[in-house]
C-alpha cells in the first residue's frame, strides 16, 4: 500500500544556472547530488528547474498560484540575489541540500514549508540602554498571554540578559547556543517544546555562553514560532534590521540622548519598512512602529518626541522603584501591581483589540 506524501501542497523550484553554463538547447536539470527521491516521496511531484535567465521568485510565485499549491520551497545557488520574505515562499540553500546530509536538511525545509509562520511579530526595541525596554517587554508578554493569546518570547540580545530578569521561574531547556548556528529551518513543534518555558510562555534566551551573533540566526527561530504561537515579541539590539511584517515598539526617554537615539532610529526603521512594503500598500497601511515613553528626563515632552519620531506615543511608562528592587534581588519584575502593569495591559488591548480577553482573566 502506498503512503501520502509527507507535504503533499508544497512544490520545490530549483534555481538554474545564470552564467550560461547550461546549454540553451538542454532542458535544465537537476544538480548532481541533489535528493530528488526525497522530494518525490515527500511531496509527490518533481522538483522543478529554472531555466537560465528566469526570475526564481517570478517562477515560485506562478508555481504558488497553482491549484493545491499552499507553499513552495525555493532554492537558490550560493552568491545568488537575497529573496525578500513572502508568504508561501520558504527559500534554502542549493548546495546544502545537495551536500552529503542533504537529505535531512531538505526535509526539515519542507516541513517549514508545510506550517508557514501565523502569528503577529512584536518587536520591542530601546532608543539606548537603561530605559527598560527588557522589562516592558516581559510586562507586555505577561499582558497579552492573559488575554489568552499563545505567547512565545526570543531574546536577541548577544549578551543574553532577557533570561535574567524572569527571576527564578524559568524552566530548563534549549538556549541560543545549543541551537546550530547555519541551520535554516527548524520544525516548529520540536523547537517549542525544547524550550524553556516562562509562566506557560516558551522563552528562547542566552546564557553564560552568548546570544545570537547574527540578525540571520532569527529567521528560522522566528518561522518556527510563528507557526505555532499567535504572538512572538522579540528583544532586538538597536543595531539589528527588523524582520520584516513586525511591528516595532519603540522605548525612549525624555532625555536628549535618548530623544536623538528615537529619532535616528525611527528614521530607519520606517526607511526601511517602506523599502519592504509589498506592492499596493499605501497611507491606509497600518502603522508598523510606536513610541513607547519612559519618565526618565525632562529635555523634550513627549508630544516633542512624539513630531521627532513622527510616531504615536502608544504609552507612558512611570519609573516603579519596586520593579527596580525586584530587578536587583533577581525576581520576577512582572510581579505586584502597579502603573507598569497597568499600562501594558492597555498597550495589549490596543494591539490586540481584536482579541477578547477570556473570562477570568486577572493579570
Amino acid at each position: 500500500m502506498e503512503t501520502a506524501p509527507l507535504v503533499p501542497n508544497v512544490r520545490v523550484l530549483l534555481a538554474g544556472t545564470a552564467d550560461g553554463a547550461q546549454p540553451a538547447a538542454q532542458p535544465p536539470a537537476v544538480p548532481e547530488g541533489f535528493p530528488a527521491d526525497i522530494v518525490r516521496a515527500c511531496t509527490g511531484a518533481e522538483p522543478v528547474v529554472t531555466v537560465p535567465g528566469e526570475d526564481p521568485l517570478g517562477s515560485a510565485r506562478a508555481l504558488l498560484a497553482e491549484a493545491d499549491t499552499s507553499a513552495v520551497l525555493l532554492l537558490t545557488r550560493q552568491g545568488s540575489p537575497e529573496v525578500p520574505t513572502q508568504p508561501g515562499i520558504v527559500v534554502g540553500g542549493l548546495e546544502r541540500c545537495c551536500a552529503p546530509d542533504g537529505a535531512d536538511h531538505l526535509i526539515v525545509l519542507l516541513l517549514s514549508a508545510q506550517h508557514p509562520p501565523r502569528a503577529r511579530l512584536l518587536v520591542v526595541v530601546g532608543a539606548r540602554g537603561g530605559l527598560g525596554a527588557s522589562t516592558f517587554l516581559l510586562h507586555l508578554a505577561r499582558a497579552c498571554h492573559a488575554r489568552g493569546s499563545g505567547v512565545a518570547i526570543v531574546d536577541a540580545d548577544p549578551a543574553g540578559c532577557l533570561g535574567l530578569l524572569m527571576g527564578d521561574g524559568v524552566l530548563p531547556g534549549l538556549r541560543w547556543a545549543d541551537l546550530p548556528d547555519d541551520e535554516p529551518a527548524f520544525r516548529p513543534e520540536k523547537l517549542t517544546t525544547a524550550l524553556p518555558t516562562w509562566l506557560g510562555m516558551p522563552v528562547l534566551t542566552g546564557d553564560g555562553r552568548g546570544g545570537p551573533h547574527d540578525p540571520q540566526q532569527l529567521r528560522p527561530v522566528l518561522d518556527a514560532l510563528r507557526a505555532e504561537h499567535d504572538l512572538v515579541l522579540l528583544d532586538l539590539p538597536r543595531g539589528w534590521p527588523v524582520p520584516q511584517g513586525a511591528t516595532v515598539l519603540l522605548v525612549s526617554g525624555l532625555d536628549l540622548r535618548s530623544a536623538v537615539a528615537a529619532e535616528a532610529l525611527a528614521a530607519r526603521f520606517q526607511a526601511a519598512r517602506r523599502d519592504t512594503a509589498p506592492a499596493g500598500a499605501g497611507a491606509d497601511a497600518p502603522p508598523g512602529l510606536y513610541t513607547v515613553v519612559r519618565k526618565l528626563g525632562e529635555d523634550v515632552s513627549p508630544d516633542e518626541l512624539a513630531l521627532m519620531t513622527r510616531t504615536e506615543i502608544l504609552a507612558v511608562l512611570p519609573h516603579e522603584r519596586t520593579v527596580a528592587q525586584r530587578i536587583a534581588r533577581g525576581d520576577d519584575p512582572t510581579r505586584g501591581r502597579g502603573t507598569l502593569r497597568a499600562q501594558a495591559r492597555a498597550v495589549a488591548e490596543r494591539l490586540l483589540g481584536d482579541v477578547e480577553a477570556p473570562e477570568g482573566a486577572s493579570w
